[in-house]
């Protein structure tokens, strides 16, 4: 674990960063912003200990252009259960293939009979048929609200180039300490629409497996202020 003299210091490394502007990934996939920046702050794990604060789990972020970050990509269980949501709901779309592309929401349900309702620690989708359909809470929260720390320093990034690929570069702009996460704020982040569960469904365009189903995962999104507000403290330090 690597011990850090005080907050000021990485606060002081982190201004550095985001001076530099964009950097290139040091690694091509989803974590290649958290390897990244591991490596130029010099911290070997993603975690460390600052006097006073004590152990802080360091997290960084992609930050989409309207200010919406993606908490998570996440196929709901049981196993296999997308498919049957496709099987069921599936429509065919203007280039007459299906698809389906389902926003869904926590006051009211949409055009496909969907809605989310947050229950018994499960994000679960209503559907007009009863199909069983849920995401644990550990599940969705564990990229950037599980932590071995009760306090995480995020940072978030805005990005340029195809992401997730080697041409993928990350501008780190703005850090935030967190602390106490509210399962209650949460709930209400949900009912009120701030929450916005993406089921993205549909079948491979060209290619070999032209025709063949393909699920791109469902994605979780929040607005970055609504996504701080979820926790009783947090403060910016850059």
């Amino acid at each position: 674990m690597s011990f850090i003299q005080d907050l000021s210091d990485i606060v002081e490394k982190l201004t550095v960063i985001r001076d530099l502007g964009y950097i290139p990934t040091h690694r091509s996939n989803d974590t290649g912003i958290g390897k990244t920046l591991e490596d130029l702050l010099e911290i070997p794990e993603n975690n460390f200990r600052i006097p006073d604060l004590g152990v802080i789990e360091l997290k960084a972020k992609r930050m989409e252009s309207d200010s919406m970050l993606t908490l998570a990509t996440k196929s709901p269980e049981p196993k296999g259960i997308n498919r049957m949501l496709f099987d069921r709901y599936k429509y065919l779309d203007d280039k007459g293939l299906y698809n389906l592309h389902s926003t869904c929401y926590g006051s009211r349900y949409n055009p496909q009979s969907f809605k989310v309702e947050l229950n018994d620690n499960k994000l679960i989708l209503k559907n007009r048929d009863n199909i069983e359909c849920y995401w644990p809470l550990s599940m969705l929260l564990e990229d950037v609200l599980t932590s071995k720390s009760d306090k995480t320093l995020l940072v978030f990034a805005e990005t340029s180039g195809e992401r997730k690929t080697i041409n993928e570069k990350f501008h780190f702009i703005e850090a935030y300490l967190l602390s106490n996460l509210n399962k209650e704020k949460f709930k209400n982040a949900i009912e009120q629409d701030m929450l916005k569960v993406d089921i993205r469904i549909g079948v491979y365009r060209s290619g070999r497996n032209a025709g063949r189903y393909h699920d791109h995962g469902t994605g979780f999104r929040i607005n970055k202020r609504h996504f701080l507000q979820l926790f009783d403290n947090y403060d910016q330090v850059l």
